[in-house]
């Protein structure tokens, strides 16, 4: 979980691991809701700088995530 959370936030790790990294902690927050807002807030830090793929896999997920707060 821990290493998702370091790719989603490092602009060196390419892009299709930032994004698998995404849908893997958000499967997580199946079992461990309480990483939601931490996932959320480092969505939105990176959100000026993501790349299109990394948005819109984002976009969903906080889409999803909206009404598991």
């Amino acid at each position: 979980m821990d290493k998702c959370f370091f790719y989603i936030s490092s602009v060196d790790v390419p892009i299709a691991v930032r994004a698998f990294s995404l849908t893997i902690l958000e499967n997580l927050s199946k079992d461990y809701p309480e990483i939601i807002p931490e996932l959320r807030l480092i969505i939105e830090e990176n959100w000026d700088r993501a790349t299109p793929a990394f948005r819109s896999r984002a976009k969903k997920i906080l889409a999803r995530a909206v009404g598991k707060k």
